[in-house]
């Protein structure tokens, strides 16, 4: 409880210093900080925790004296000798009474109040949680959306420059008027492809703002793309980490906790209660212009119920508390698959994301390697085409792959770590990457020919070999580690004017 107040005073600190920068771009990070302020549920959760604090207040009362107040006014027959018709009519009593022992009854309910106040915490903790696991969530599908669409965007213009190319070679009696239908079809499957990318893009922004309560501009999310988490360097120690925060656990120990506290005060109704009664009595039936008469009383009491309800109550207690228990149990293996789960997804889909890239970078050489072979009749156009169609659909997969390397790592982060700790680590550090400006590239020539890349070696790299526009920019990063990729880590990063934020993370 103490870290995760002292968790929450430093990221307020962030916001009030405006750490992040001021610009309107809506990074994850930002996106999640605002929801967990402004959502009414948060609001909701807040509210009830107030109310099992106030509980606690109202269970250390029950250890004061109780007082009370009693008015009477009787009404007698003439012949009723308790009641003679020369005595007082009203009779005024004051009592104050105070519990000595009640078995435990007091402290279980006091303790059954404390334990309240940690499960309301770990709910309002377990609401942040989800919440930002759905924005989690909607932001990596609206990041594969966004990327798959602008694969989809550059093969379309890759396909307007072949059919430049075509027409050409068609109004030079060069090729049949087939090659050109064929890329019309082509296109025209291109086009339906980045028509289902724009409405996935929209519909996951949609369900975005929905969920945020107000509008998101795409542009304003596209100037600073969020990066993945970082690998933590074992799946054990951030299961160990998981189960030590995670306020789906803490608050089931709290349930528990409430439940141990039902059985110890339905024990304490098994147990006479001892008190210690003082009174003060004005007035009286028997003596008229009595003065204030004043007694103490010490007694017990039982609070057995009805025939052995008690003991019933006992048996049920004890029942749920045992249910509690296996609940904590249960809820710790599901957490471990999950961490285990995300954690092997997230060192594979580093690898897969660094082999599609691999390969995306093979299929750029092998279209332009066709298209010169085309020209110089070793390759049939069906072989350009379909090097085009492939390029573009390996670009997409890195799409999807980049978004759930996103997603994984993100809700591992948020799962092991906790909402805070993952916010003020990436509020502080800056964990979003700008969008590269489109790179200004020399034209290039038809028939260049590949260059060999060097690790740490910028090399221009013509695409589709047709002009300055269609050019590309390639980084090789000196080192790579396929565990620990995350921020600041990268592999081979293409830009390019109409994906600028296709570079790998």
């Amino acid at each position: 409880m103490t870290k995760t107040r002292d968790l929450r005073v430093l990221l307020a600190t962030l916001l009030v210093l405006n750490v992040w920068s001021p610009c309107i771009a809506q990074s994850l990070p930002e996106l999640i900080d605002s929801i967990l302020i402004s959502h009414p549920s948060v609001r909701s959760q807040r509210a009830l925790g107030e109310s099992a604090k106030e509980a606690v207040q109202g269970a250390e009362w029950q250890f004061y004296p109780t007082p009370s107040i009693g008015f009477e006014q009787v009404d007698a027959s003439r012949l009723d000798p308790n009641y003679p018709s020369f005595g007082d009519k009203n009779v005024t009593t004051l009592r104050l009474q105070q519990p000595l022992w009640t078995g435990g009854r007091l402290t279980a309910g006091l303790d059954r109040a404390k334990a309240a106040v940690v499960a309301s915490q770990a709910t309002l903790d377990s609401v942040r949680q989800d919440l930002a696991l759905r924005v989690v969530q909607f932001y990596a599908d609206w990041l594969g959306a966004l990327l798959k669409r602008q694969a989809y965007e550059k093969s379309l213009k890759a396909h307007r420059t072949l059919q430049d190319q075509i027409n050409r070679r068609i109004a030079g009696g060069v090729s049949p008027q087939s090659d050109l239908t064929l890329l019309l079809g082509r296109a025209q499957q291109t086009e339906a492809d980045l028509s289902t990318a724009q409405a996935q893009e929209q519909s996951a922004l949609g369900r975005l703002s929905q969920l945020l309560g107000h509008s998101l501009q795409a542009r304003d999310m596209a100037a600073t793309l969020s990066t993945p988490q970082a690998i933590a360097a074992s799946a054990q120690e951030l299961l160990e980490q998981a189960q030590a925060q995670n306020p789906g656990v803490i608050k089931l120990q709290a349930q528990a906790q409430i439940a141990e506290a039902e059985v110890t005060s339905a024990k304490a109704d098994l147990k006479p209660e001892v008190y210690l009664r003082a009174e003060s009595q004005y007035g009286s039936y028997a003596t008229p212009g009595t003065p204030t008469l004043n007694r103490y009383f010490v007694g017990f009491s039982s609070r057995f119920g009805a025939g052995l309800s008690t003991l019933s109550q006992v048996s049920g207690a004890e029942a749920r508390y045992q249910a509690a228990l296996a609940d904590i149990d249960s809820t710790r293996l599901s957490l471990g698959e999950q961490i285990q789960s995300d954690y092997a997804q997230a060192a594979t889909g580093q690898l897969r994301l660094m082999a599609l890239q691999a390969s995306l970078e093979s299929a750029d050489n092998i279209t332009r390697a066709w298209n010169r072979q085309f020209v110089a009749g070793r390759k049939t156009w069906t072989d350009v085409m379909n090097a085009a169609r492939e390029l573009a659909q390996l670009e997409a997969q890195i799409g999807d792959a980049k978004a759930a390397q996103l997603l994984v790592t993100w809700r591992m982060a948020i799962v092991g770590r906790g909402v805070d700790d993952v916010l003020i680590a990436a509020l502080s550090s800056g964990a979003v990457v700008a969008t590269p400006s489109p790179v200004r590239m020399r034209a290039a020539e038809p028939d260049e020919s590949v260059v060999t890349l060097a690790a740490g070696v910028e090399t221009e790299i013509p695409l589709y070999a047709q002009g300055e526009a269609d050019a590309i920019l390639l980084r090789m990063a000196p080192s790579i580690d396929p565990l620990n990729f995350g921020v600041g880590v990268g592999a081979s990063d293409i830009t390019h004017p109409l994906k600028n934020s296709e570079g790998l993370w």
